[in-house]
C-alpha cells in the first residue's frame, strides 16, 4: 500500500497522523523531560470530547497523563500504554527538523515517529473514537479502557511509570496492557511474522574489578591490574554465555520453523540446541535478525565503560569495567554471577551484579493475543503473530509485578528501501511512513474493539 498524502488516509488514521505531527512538535527530549507538553496537548484532546484526563506531575514538567473510558465491567480493563518523551538528538545531522513534523514524500519526519510518540498517537485516535461511539449510544465495552502516557521512559521511569505505580495503582488495574517492544513485521522464508513482546529480559549492570601492583610503568611486571582486566572482559565476551529457553522463545521458534521449507524447517529447530545453536544463528544471512536471537536464548554482558588509571607512567592498582546486562527471565543475580565466574577464574578480579530489574514472560495465548492475531490476519493476509522475548526493558517492567499481562505491538509493516522500525529509533531522521500509520492505527484499532468489545 502506497499512501503520499494525508488525504488518502481514512478518517481514523487521518487524526492519528494529526496527533502525531502535534506530538512530535513537542520537544521532549528527555533529560531534561518536559513532558507536559505533550500531555498538555493530550489533555486538551480529551477535554474537547467531554473527557476528563488527570494529569499526574511528580517534578516540574515531567507530567504523565491517564483517562477512563467506562464499559460495562463484564471485564477486567485495557491499558492502552505509550511514553512522550524522546532521546537527543544531533541537529546536524538531521535532514528534517526533528520537532517539525514535517511531511515528505509519504514519510512523516521527527524524534519519537517510531519510539513511540506514534503508538501515542494511534491509542489516543482510538481511545477518541469509543469516546464518541459511547456518547453516542453506538456502542458499551465490555471492558474499561485506559490511556495512560508517561514520562520518563528513556531514562529511568522515576519521574513516569515508577511513580504511577506506586502512588496510584488505580490507574493501572487492567488485566492486559498495550506497549511497545514489538509489533514489526519480519519476512522469513516467504512468510510475514509479526513479533508480539511476551515477555522481556532483566536489566542489571556488572561491575568487574580487578586489582594489582601499582608502580613505574618503565618497570612492567605481570600484577598489572589493567592486563587482568582486559583478560577478564575477553574471557566473559569471547562467547556467548550458556543457553537459557523461555516458553515464549520456544514458541516463536517453533512458528518460524513449521514455515520454513521441508530442509530448513529442522535445522531452524535445532536453535534450541545447545550444542548446535551458534551454527544455525551463522547460517543466518540477515546479521540483525541473528544478534536478536542470539540475545532471546542468552544471558548478555556488554562492556561499556572502562576505567584506570591517572598518569600515562605509573601502573595503576585497580581498574574498572562497567558492563550492561541483560538476563533471561528466571534468571538471577546469583546465577548471573555465577556465570561470569566460571569464565574469569582470576580471584583479583571481583565480581558484582547490580539488578535493576528481573525479567518476566506472560502466557503466549489468550483474548488480546488471539485479537491481535486476527487482525494482523485481516489486514495483512497471509502473515502471522508469533511470540518473542523482548531482549531489552520498557516501562512494561512496572506493570508485571502489578498483575497486568502487558504485551509490546506496534504493527508496522515491513518496507521495500526503508529501515526496519527497530534501526529508525534513535536514529537520525527518524520518520514513519503515511502507510505504516494507516495500517498501524487500522490494526490497533481494530485489536482492541474485538478483545474489548
Amino acid at each position: 500500500m502506497t499512501i503520499t498524502a494525508p488525504t488518502q488516509l481514512e478518517p481514523l488514521a487521518a487524526e492519528a497522523l494529526r496527533h502525531l505531527q502535534a506530538l512530535l512538535r513537542c520537544d521532549t527530549t528527555n533529560p531534561p523531560g518536559n513532558e507536559a507538553l505533550a500531555a498538555t496537548y493530550i489533555r486538551e484532546q480529551m477535554t474537547a470530547e467531554g473527557i476528563e484526563p488527570i494529569i499526574f506531575e511528580p517534578a516540574p514538567g515531567r507530567a504523565s497523563v491517564w483517562a477512563r473510558l467506562p464499559g460495562t465491567g463484564a471485564q477486567r480493563p485495557l491499558l492502552l500504554v505509550s511514553h512522550t518523551d524522546v532521546v537527543p538528538v544531533e541537529r546536524d545531522q538531521w535532514t528534517a527538523d526533528p520537532f517539525g513534523g514535517e511531511l515528505r514524500d509519504g514519510f512523516v519526519y521527527g524524534r519519537g515517529a517510531v519510539d513511540m510518540k506514534q503508538m501515542a498517537a494511534f491509542e489516543l485516535a482510538i481511545f477518541l473514537h469509543h469516546a464518541r461511539a459511547a456518547r453516542n449510544g453506538e456502542e458499551c465495552l465490555s471492558r474499561d479502557l485506559l490511556f495512560l502516557a508517561v514520562a520518563d521512559e528513556e531514562r529511568s521511569g522515576v519521574f513516569g511509570m515508577q511513580q504511577v505505580v506506586a502512588q496510584h495503582p488505580e490507574m493501572v488495574d487492567a488485566e492486559y496492557a498495550l506497549n511497545e517492544g514489538g509489533g514489526f513485521g519480519v519476512d522469513l522464508a516467504g512468510t510475514r511474522f509479526y513479533l508480539c513482546e511476551a515477555g522481556q529480559k532483566g536489566s542489571a549492570m556488572v561491575t568487574l574489578r580487578a586489582t594489582g601492583m601499582p608502580g613505574h610503568a618503565s618497570i612492567p611486571h605481570f600484577e598489572n591490574a589493567v592486563v587482568r582486566l582486559g583478560r577478564a572482559v575477553w574471557q566473559i565476551g569471547r562467547e556467548p554465555l550458556p543457553m537459557h529457553v523461555t516458553a515464549s522463545t520456544r514458541a516463536f521458534v517453533r512458528a518460524v520453523a513449521a514455515r520454513q521449507p521441508a530442509p530448513r524447517r529442522q535445522a531452524f529447530l535445532q536453535l534450541l540446541n545447545p550444542v548446535l545453536s551458534e551454527t544455525v544463528l551463522r547460517t543466518l544471512p540477515d546479521a540483525a535478525t541473528r544478534l536478536a536471537l542470539r540475545a532471546t536464548i542468552r544471558n548478555t554482558v556488554t562492556p561499556t565503560i572502562l576505567r584506570a588509571g591517572r598518569a600515562l607512567n605509573v601502573i595503576p592498582g585497580e581498574a574498572i569495567a562497567e558492563m550492561d546486562a541483560r538476563l533471561i527471565p528466571g534468571q538471577t543475580a546469583e546465577s548471573l554471577t555465577a556465570e561470569l565466574r566460571r569464565r574469569v577464574r582470576d580471584p583479583q578480579v571481583e565480581i558484582q551484579v547490580a539488578l535493576s530489574s528481573l525479567g518476566y514472560e506472560m502466557e503466549t495465548t489468550n483474548p488480546l493475543i488471539t485479537a491481535l492475531t486476527h487482525a494482523i490476519e485481516r489486514h495483512d493476509p497471509g502473515a502471522i503473530v508469533v511470540p518473542y522475548l523482548f531482549p531489552a526493558v520498557s516501562d512494561s517492567r512496572f506493570l508485571a509485578p502489578r498483575g497486568v499481562k502487558p504485551y509490546g505491538f506496534i504493527p508496522h509493516q515491513p518496507e521495500t528501501g526503508v529501515p526496519p522500525a527497530s534501526q529508525l529509533a534513535h536514529a537520525h531522521d527518524e520518520r514513519i511512513s503515511l502507510a505504516n500509520v494507516a495500517f498501524g492505527v487500522r490494526v490497533l484499532a481494530d485489536a482492541v474493539a474485538r478483545v474489548a468489545g
